[in-house]
């Protein structure tokens, strides 16, 4: 038997978490049914939660989903978390070579999820935490996996993105082909870049960075991803392109070279 009665607010929080991450992707009305609990606790249960990093709300839909936070209350966060204590110390290398920060994602699902990030050690305002969650039509790091990944998982992952009602997955049912054909454009230049509208409205930064993103390797197939990001003040995206591409590279093989010989 417990000492003491439960706290109710830690209870409450934790049933909204739980729910979220059932749903995956839920609605303050969602939450309200699925709880039993009053709108205004909901949202200040959410509120909570997002500060401390485990959920975050979708500016476009007003939708609330996990981070990768989450799996730090599961032992199934182990690989994760060996990742980004294995990527951490290259990124960290590469930020003082280039002086911008970078993040090392992989597929989560129907996105990918940041692992680690060399943000915090930056003292640019644009810092975010690993378990964000960049959508993968949308964002260099989900274009620099899907343009790289098998053709076979490339169509699943599509057929997917197409079915789900998501707005950052419009791309997928409303042009297809033209998904395709930016896929091979990036396939083609070994580079990925953000959809430019996408990057003007995200929350982060929003029309003051921007950045690019290459596939990591695990041997012969693609792993991760690794973008870097940049002050659109300082200089363009071509700019950037230009002066930090072979760092970001070279970065990336090592990074698969790392991860291959970890995970045989």
């Amino acid at each position: 038997m417990p000492s003491f009665e439960p706290v109710t607010a830690v209870v409450r929080a934790l049933t909204v978490l739980r729910i979220v991450n059932e749903l995956d992707f839920a609605s303050i009305k969602q939450i309200h049914k699925e709880s039993k609990l009053h709108r205004s606790t909901v949202l200040r249960m959410l509120e909570t939660l997002m500060h401390e990093g485990y959920v975050v709300r979708d500016e476009q839909s007003g939708m609330y989903k996990p981070t990768g936070k989450t799996l730090l209350l599961s032992s199934g966060f182990d690989e994760k978390r060996q990742l980004s204590q294995l990527a951490a110390p290259t990124m960290l290398a590469l930020r003082e070579r280039i002086g911008w920060p970078s993040d090392f994602a992989i597929l989560d699902g129907n996105e990918m999820m940041i692992v680690e990030t060399s943000r915090e050690y930056n003292i640019m305002a644009i810092n975010h935490q690993a378990g964000v969650r960049p959508p993968l039509l949308l964002t260099s790091l989900g274009r620099a996996y899907l343009a790289f990944c098998t053709e076979s998982k490339r169509e699943k992952i599509l057929k997917s993105l197409a079915e789900s009602k998501r707005s950052t997955t419009a791309p997928a049912r409303e042009d297809p082909d033209g998904v395709e054909k930016m896929l091979a454009e990036i396939r083609k230049q070994g580079y990925a870049v953000p959809d430019p509208d996408f990057n003007k409205s995200a929350s982060s930064g929003a029309g003051l960075v921007t950045g690019f993103s290459v596939p990591v390797f695990k041997k012969d197939e693609v792993y991760a991803s690794l973008s870097t990001s940049f002050l659109m003040s300082a200089m363009s995206l071509q700019q950037g392109v230009k002066m930090l591409f072979p760092a970001l590279r070279e970065t990336a093989d090592t990074l698969g070279k790392i991860i291959s010989e970890s995970y045989n």
